[in-house]
């Protein structure tokens, strides 16, 4: 699905002056109206002068936020060693994610300790009231 719909592109959003913070997703995106499915949750503990750079981006507006404490949620037991990716850090390197074989066998050879996220809910339109339900 991923590799199909990258053909297709998202507009950009109007600047809204938003500060990043933990906790926050964003589309990523390479350039002016260049967003597709790729998502980035900024992480617990991101550091201040990597939050300024956030936003500054005309695709990189947060569009839903982590709710509750995030210092206290799943998203520290999220492993995050990789980093961002290139050139910015180690991480996995987008393009060579889309390669035919980049989720069965680049993924899990280069990045062996990277955790996947199989599902997510709109807690509200899912009638789950206590997040030991889910």
């Amino acid at each position: 699905v991923r590799t199909k719909e990258r053909e297709l592109t998202i507009w950009d959003d109007f600047p809204l002056d938003v500060k990043f913070e933990p906790g926050y997703i964003s589309f990523a995106g390479s350039g002016h109206d260049s967003r597709t499915t790729e998502l980035f949750v900024v992480m617990p503990g991101t550091s201040s002068e990597q939050l300024e750079k956030f936003g500054e981006n005309s695709w990189e507006t947060p569009f839903a936020v982590i709710d509750g404490d995030v210092e206290k949620s799943a998203l520290n037991k999220i492993y995050d060693g990789y980093g961002d990716m290139p050139p910015f850090a180690k991480g996995p390197d987008s393009a060579k994610i889309y390669d035919v074989d980049g989720y069965t066998t680049y993924l899990p050879k280069k990045f062996p300790k990277l955790d996947y996220v199989d599902r997510c809910y709109v807690v509200e339109e899912v009638g789950i009231e206590d997040e030991s339900e889910l």
